[in-house]
């Protein structure tokens, strides 16, 4: 069995389970079937724990890994053996790899990838920090781990995330200079690729070619984009939310993931727009930040500190 020679290493919310499925459509790329197996970030699987993604039953993860592993679905790896068996049924493909985009936040992922695969290459997506701190927080906020006051919620998760050692967590995911630097510190330039996810929702035909080019297949493959993944809701109704918790997690196992697309559009809604008191409050914990990734890419982001 072969390894991974691509990673897409982040960042939480930038559209990176759209590109994974994009990514699976040509011919020359073999995808992980498991997305987010995290296998080289350690120090992330509580945090894999507490989002749910985490394999309950290992006989039942087994089951799948050891079966023809046809069906697409969430999990961590914790195993060599067991991770390498996600790519059993590679064949032509030239580019192999896996989306675990917490790998970016991770202290030490980038260590692990490059002592097991040093030749990886690195695909980084980067979103202004305050919108997508504002959507893994309705994220949460629509799977009820949340309460409904966003900058409450934001004070909650620095206080906790200050505690942990290594540091984790959605606030710490946005520290993008930290994280760039500690990549360029284990791959060379050349082999790390960094987007950014205003230029993906403007253009993300060029985007993707860019990628492939990247990742050495047929930079003219033609894309299905039609369908939207991951989208970020929030609940429509508290007391709705609360009624359907216990049921939640079942009904993630037992129904086809239209059904539940379905059932989601139902009971949840668009997010809000942040208050321009809300954006002013999250920018000061990045601001800073924001200026060092400015200077580490050499890429003008004022349209993130506006």
């Amino acid at each position: 069995m072969g390894a991974p020679n691509f990673f897409v290493v982040g960042t939480p919310k930038a559209g990176t389970t759209a590109l994974y499925y994009y990514l699976d459509q040509h011919p020359s790329i073999y995808m992980s079937p498991i997305k987010e197996p995290a296998f080289f970030a350690t120090d992330l699987f509580e945090l894999k724990r507490q989002l749910g993604t985490v394999e309950a039953d290992p006989n039942e993860l087994q089951a799948y890994l050891n079966g023809p592993m046809t069906e697409r679905r969430n999990g961590v790896i914790s195993d060599w053996e067991d991770y390498l068996k996600l790519f059993k049924n590679v064949r032509q493909e030239t580019a192999v790899g896996e989306v675990s985009a917490n790998y970016l936040g991770s202290s030490v992922a980038p260590r692990a990838i490059r002592e097991r695969i040093p030749h990886a290459r690195i695909l980084i997506m980067l979103r202004d920090p305050v919108d997508r701190l504002y959507s893994q927080y309705s994220e949460a906020l629509a799977e009820g781990e949340a309460q409904p006051e966003f900058l409450s919620w934001v004070d909650e998760q620095r206080e906790a995330e200050e505690k942990l050692d290594p540091r984790l967590g959605a606030v710490w995911n946005g520290f993008y200079a930290r994280h760039v630097t500690r990549y360029r510190a284990h791959f060379p330039e050349e082999q790390i690729r960094i987007y950014f996810y205003q230029d993906y929702r403007k253009t993300p035909r060029q985007t993707l070619k860019d990628i492939f080019t990247f990742l050495e297949v047929d930079p003219d493959f033609e894309t299905d984009m039609s369908r939207r993944h991951n989208v970020t809701l929030q609940p429509r109704s508290r007391i709705l939310q609360t009624a359907t918790a216990p049921v939640r997690t079942v009904l993630r196992h037992l129904l086809p993931s239209e059904v539940r697309e379905g059932l989601k559009s139902k009971i949840h809604r668009r997010p809000r727009q942040l208050t321009a008191a809300e954006r002013r409050a999250v920018l000061r914990i990045y601001q800073q930040d924001i200026r060092e990734l400015q200077d580490l890419v050499k890429r003008d982001l004022s349209e993130w500190i506006r």
